[in-house]
């Protein structure tokens, strides 16, 4: 039998055909839910808040260069599109503290909206500010707990919630 005459019947073709469409429809369909889950979330590290801002980082609004110190450094920030989050770790120089005490807020009860913070999955988030907060747990871990509460659209407030070592020059942020 020549090598092709087995694909002449109609009902052989039909179901290569078929096979071929299902695979190609079952690789979009993993590909673009791949693709989905990668493409809301952004990760970025900076050496200095001079060097997020000649990237764009602070003109993009992902580090808000009005409440970090100057001297801040070692700078990682990961955030998701949709729903709108942001997490971010950095370091500071603590005789550099003036825009954190000016700008931040001092908090003794959590807000609704950040009683529960999901965990970024980076290795750099402390486990004391993911999951459902606890006061208690985050001051043992030497944290203090501050928060800014800004509008982010003409119809919407933005929170971030700052918990700052003052002793070790450490800060992190949590924005929703």
């Amino acid at each position: 039998m020549p090598r092709f005459e087995r694909f002449r019947h109609p009902s052989k073709r039909l179901a290569i055909l078929l096979g071929i469409v299902l695979s190609f429809i079952v690789a979009w369909v993993v590909v673009a839910r791949f693709s989905a889950s990668l493409g809301d979330r952004y990760e970025s590290s900076y050496a200095s808040l001079a060097e997020a801002a000649s990237d764009g980082a602070i003109t993009r609004g992902w580090i808000p260069d009005e409440f970090l110190p100057r001297s801040s450094r070692s700078i990682h920030e990961v955030h998701n599109l949709s729903p709108s989050r942001e997490w971010c770790a950095f370091e500071f120089v603590p005789s550099d503290s003036q825009n954190l005490l000016t700008n931040l807020k001092h908090l003794d009860v959590l807000p609704g909206p950040v009683k529960h913070v999901p965990h970024p999955s980076v290795s750099w988030w402390p486990p004391a500010l993911a999951g459902d907060l606890d006061i208690d747990r985050i001051h043992n871990a030497g944290f203090e707990l501050y928060f800014v509460e800004r509008p982010a659209t003409s119809v919407s407030t933005g929170l971030w919630l700052f918990a700052i070592d003052w002793s070790k020059g450490r800060g992190f942020f949590y924005y929703t």
